[in-house]
């Protein structure tokens, strides 16, 4: 009897761990934090979000595209932040989202990888990335989010893609070695002091088919209001 009774149990426990694994359509499943090498990740609704990253972690590093075979597709909240051995990093295109200050303080890192899936750049991802030399924002990118680059010292050019139609509050800000900027049509917002602190800018350009923002003599204006944005060091003020 005992031995029947054990083998029901049993039977019931296996039943209800695979009821627990299957998915069911309208019901939301997720998990606590896990673990996998250098990351800490959570799963919810079968996708993977890496919320934390083991500061040793060093190096050229390729984020995977998937954690204990669920697809990464967000990297969360200043989940990077302080990997100062990190020298370059590429995202994989599982990847649709990427949190505030994801690389905050990742002094070592020189240039990174965003795929195609990438639509926004939030705030603070590269706030005092100060060795990033180089950075390709891809054709999916349609906002670039405030303080974005703040205090990335070492860029000296960035091409801003004509998907982009927004550029948030102090997102170049303290770019020092930054010495040229392109502003493409698709830009009608820039943000407070989105330039402030960039020392080193000679050259702002907006393309002349822009119908909220020109330059001249390089300075960055605003049509409609005929209002200074933004000037260099050699600007002269028509």
């Amino acid at each position: 009897m005992k031995k029947n009774s054990k083998k029901l149990l049993s039977a019931l426990l296996a039943t209800v761990m695979v009821l627990c694994s299957l998915p069911f359509a309208g019901v939301t499943f997720s998990a606590s934090a896990e673990y996998s090498g250098y990351y800490t990740y959570t799963v919810k609704n079968g996708e993977a979000t890496i919320t934390d990253c083991d500061t040793s972690i060093s190096g050229d590093v390729v984020i995977p595209d998937t954690l204990v075979g669920y697809p990464v597709t967000s990297i969360g909240y200043r989940a990077f932040e302080d990997c100062t051995g990190l020298t370059s990093i590429k995202i994989p295109d599982s990847v649709t989202s990427i949190g505030k200050c994801v690389f905050c303080d990742c002094a070592g890192l020189t240039s990174i990888t965003i795929p195609d899936s990438v639509t926004s750049i939030s705030d603070a991802v590269f706030y005092d990335c100060t060795g990033l030399t180089s950075i390709t924002i891809p054709d999916s990118v349609t906002s670039i989010g405030g303080m974005a680059f703040d205090g990335c010292a070492s860029l000296t050019s960035i091409t801003i893609p004509d998907s982009v139609t927004s550029i948030g509050d102090w997102a170049f800000c303290r770019c020092t070695g930054l010495t040229s900027i392109t502003i493409p049509d698709s830009v009608k917002s820039i943000g407070d002091e989105a330039f402030n602190g960039c020392t080193s800018l000679t050259s702002i350009t907006v393309y002349p088919g822009n119908t909220v923002y020109h330059s001249a003599d390089n300075c960055l204006i605003k049509t409609e209001i005929k209002t200074l944005i933004s000037g260099c060091k050699n600007s002269v003020i028509p």
